[in-house]
């Protein structure tokens, strides 16, 4: 493989692991967001609880759930990416300096 065939996937990649970044970021806060909706359901009339849910407001406990578990998945694919991304990085410098 060449030195720009490695550029352009580097800069693929960096493009993965910002979205992967991204995408661990709106799932932290969608737990945070849960934590604060449960608290809540302690004072909010069960009616009104069924309508915010119904709006899509409220998250139901499922959703909520994985939410938890997308924050796990999300860290290891981030992490995955960023395993490969040390890889490239190695390739790319080795075509550097016998470039």
């Amino acid at each position: 493989m060449d030195r720009l065939d490695l550029e352009l996937y580097a800069e693929r990649l960096a493009r993965h692991v910002e979205r992967a970044a991204d995408d661990l970021a709106d799932a932290r806060l969608r737990c945070a967001w849960a934590e604060l909706e449960r608290d809540v359901e302690q004072v909010l009339d069960p009616r009104d609880l069924d309508r915010l849910r119904a709006l899509g407001v409220v998250l139901d406990r499922a959703v909520a759930e994985a939410a938890t578990r997308s924050v796990c998945e999300r860290a290891e694919d981030l992490a995955a990416l960023q395993r490969l991304q040390t890889v490239i990085e190695r390739r790319r410098a080795g075509a550097v300096r016998r470039g």
